[in-house]
């Protein structure tokens, strides 16, 4: 069973770095820091359904959810997992993964998108913020 998962990892990884270059980030890094924090935040799923999206900022992750180019969606992940992981640093406490808070004023910034460069500033600004210098984008 291991011997399966590590290919289809190194295959994720190494799309996601070669994709990732629509934002140009290091898909690489931020598949790395996905998987240092989902172990502890794993429950955490994004607040955006793809099943009937109309908005252009969610029609735009899932898009990318359900294509070769997935970093938008990816970035979305790290996002969810690195405001959880800031919460809890700030307030000390563990928070319901299952209905986690959600960070209004940076929603209200993402789904204004209306494309994908303003997707990326959005959620890397986010994300470094939440992260400070643990994040794998540049700051």
């Amino acid at each position: 069973m291991r011997a399966a998962i590590l290919p289809a990892l190194m295959i994720a990884v190494t799309a996601a770095t070669a994709q990732a270059q629509s934002c140009s980030i290091d898909g690489a890094a931020v598949e790395a820091r996905i998987a240092e924090l989902e172990p502890n935040h794993g429950m955490v799923l994004s607040d955006i359904s793809c099943d009937a999206p109309t908005n252009p900022a969610h029609i735009l992750m899932c898009d990318a959810a359900n294509s070769p180019d997935w970093s938008l969606w990816r970035m979305g992940r790290l996002d969810d997992l690195a405001w959880i992981y800031a919460v809890e640093n700030a307030t000390g406490q563990d928070v319901d993964e299952t209905n986690p808070p959600r960070d209004a004023d940076f929603l209200a910034r993402r789904d204004a998108c209306t494309d994908e460069a303003c997707l990326c500033e959005v959620l890397i600004q986010h994300t470094n913020d939440s992260l400070g210098g643990t994040s794998p984008y540049p700051q």
